[in-house]
């Protein structure tokens, strides 16, 4: 009997979910969580010039193409365990995450950017004297990697979303 996935599940969940490991609930979060990257991606994860090369190795497309299937394979299969409300805090922490990379390096000059890939690497240079300032500066790695690697700036923030972020309660996220 052929499993018929629901919409927005990528083909690589297929294990999971034939051992029980993602149950309806999780796979509408996992949905979700492909709906949120995709609003924001101004890229694919595996753009078009690869995805002619891994095809003609292989003989067939990969199976990760766009980043909402690149993320949402990649919470399944770290996550599958967590509860239900778990996913859904683990999610709402990268749309979060997603939005503030927006916020923050939209419409900003290189040299902004650089100024927070310098502060990095002086803070992994450094005795870890102050923890609290090595996190904050590496967090806003990971934020300036989403925008740069995901091109986030290329497509306006949503009003839904903005209204989400500015009523959103900082303590509700998965940190």
């Amino acid at each position: 009997m052929e499993l018929t996935l629901p919409k927005h599940v990528n083909s690589e969940l297929l294990p999971m979910i034939r051992q029980g490991l993602l149950n309806p609930e999780k796979l509408a979060i996992l949905s979700d969580l492909h709906s949120i990257v995709e609003r924001f991606a101004g890229s694919l994860y595996t753009d078009e010039e690869t995805q002619a090369k891994i095809l003609e190795k292989t003989g067939s497309v990969p199976d990760l193409i766009t980043w909402g299937d690149y993320f949402q394979t990649e919470v399944a299969s770290r996550y599958y365990l967590e509860t239900e409300d778990s996913l859904r805090r683990i999610v709402d922490t990268i749309r979060f995450d997603l939005i503030s990379a927006h916020l923050i390096f939209s419409g900003k000059p290189d040299h902004y950017k650089d100024k927070i890939r310098g502060d990095v690497l002086f803070s992994k240079g450094i005795d870890s004297a102050s923890p609290e300032q090595n996190l904050e500066s590496q967090h806003l790695e990971i934020l300036l990697n989403y925008f740069e690697n995901m091109e986030i700036g290329k497509k306006p923030l949503s009003l839904q979303d903005k209204a989400w972020y500015e009523s959103f309660q900082i303590d509700e996220i998965a940190i």
